[in-house]
């Protein structure tokens, strides 16, 4: 029987406050921060309910207090280190526990369970995994062992030339991350973005 403990599965997490600038002025500032928290907590949820155990990695006490009433644990993203300092926080962390690790983006709206577990599956097995995003960075990427990050545009070859025998995992529901008007646009118009719709027009029409 196999007791391997599930991956620590990291998402960095930046001040709702000041992330998605570059969606204005499509979206407004307190929208922003509300698409941000709501799909930064479904994607942590989606995640747990595939097994994985979720931690926020952030550098915001914000955030930290946002994830501790979520009942997530939280590991602290060095100061001004950006999304590879906070995926080589997490790395350490779990290396340091014996455990395999997954840094997943949190801005994934059309993340659904099936997703989190092609991910997972493949750590569980020991073998690496990476998902590319659509624009050719990085949605996600795992291990047990230390590789260096390197986000960024075309991160996606330059992390699978680290671990050339990862499982390259290609789903729309990790492809799609949330950066830009554009981005909004297409998830807008995709089947699966109807919750992301129905949110945007409670915000507009609040009760």
């Amino acid at each position: 029987m196999n007791h391997e403990p599930p991956p620590i599965v990291g998402v960095p997490v930046k001040p709702f406050g000041v992330a998605k600038q570059r969606l204005h002025p499509a979206i407004d500032a307190p929208t922003r921060s509300v698409l941000g928290r709501t799909i930064a907590a479904s994607t942590a949820s989606v995640v747990a309910a595939a097994g994985g155990e979720v931690v926020i990695v952030t550098g915001d006490a914000g955030v930290r207090g946002w994830a501790t009433n979520l009942g997530l644990g939280t590991v602290t993203e060095p100061k001004g280190a950006g999304l590879d300092g906070a995926a080589a926080a997490l790395r350490d962390h779990a290396v340091g526990r014996g455990r395999s690790w997954l840094v997943l983006h949190a801005d994934l709206p059309l993340i659904g369970e099936a997703d989190a577990a092609a991910l997972l599956q493949p750590l569980g097995t020991g073998r690496p995994v990476v998902a590319p995003s659509h624009d050719g960075g990085t949605s996600a990427i795992g291990s047990r062992g230390l590789i260096e990050f390197r986000y960024g545009n075309g991160s996606y070859h330059r992390h699978l030339r680290q671990m050339p025998a990862a499982a390259v995992v290609v789903r729309p529901g990790l492809a799609f991350d949330l950066d830009t008007v554009a981005d909004l646009d297409g998830i807008l118009r995709h089947p699966g973005g109807k919750w992301i719709r129905e949110l945007l027009a409670a915000i507009d029409s609040p009760s």
